[in-house]
């Protein structure tokens, strides 16, 4: 059996049903790009994830990891979405010490947030991919920020996301973050 043809048999095995038919036998990504719906989102990105072997399950929470896979992730078209030109379909880059938990953490987040096709008064859902921290005196030092892809292409968002402190710290530092959340909530 061919490389290629072991990968399309492990995603399967790991997805349950899903078996991809065109996959790259070097990163096992779609060659196609092909695209999701918005509520197969979270399903499609935590596959992506662990292909990579950066998903939550397995511990391996490496925040420059989950960014490039969530770069390949925010390059593939949601068919229910609303267009881009429309504000339809866009990624978040953000930081900062918050209690959305109960306690007191610093947190570096992904946001891909999606508008449903329609309407004025269709649904909005975001994507979220989130590292969570103690707070040290660092990280609260450097308050909090965030950035929108509406006015960059991919590549470059990508790039100065990285570039925000909250998030050039999490990708510098060695210190593991305590947990990584991925959800998917109508907002």
């Amino acid at each position: 059996m061919s490389r290629n043809c072991d990968f399309q048999l492990f995603v399967a095995a790991m997805s349950g049903d899903v078996v991809l038919d065109t996959v790259s036998s070097d990163d096992g990504f779609l060659l196609d790009n092909q695209g999701m719906l918005i509520r197969e989102s979270k399903a499609q990105l935590e596959q992506m994830l662990a292909v990579t072997g950066a998903d939550a399950r397995v511990g391996a929470r490496n925040p420059g990891a989950v960014m490039n896979v969530f770069e390949r992730f925010a390059a593939m078209p949601a068919y229910d979405c609303a267009p881009v030109d429309e504000d339809g379909d866009g990624v978040l880059a953000q930081f900062g010490t918050y209690g959305v938990r109960g306690i007191q953490e610093f947190n570096v987040d992904l946001t891909r947030q999606f508008i449903e096709a329609g309407d004025d008064d269709a649904p909005t859902w975001q994507l979220s991919c989130t590292f969570y921290w103690d707070p040290t005196p660092e990280t609260l030092a450097m308050g909090s920020d965030s950035l929108w892809s509406f006015d960059f292409a991919l590549e470059d968002f990508f790039r100065n996301a990285a570039l925000l402190p909250g998030w050039e710290w999490a990708l510098g530092t060695n210190e593991q973050p305590k947990s990584l959340e991925i959800t998917l909530d109508q907002v």
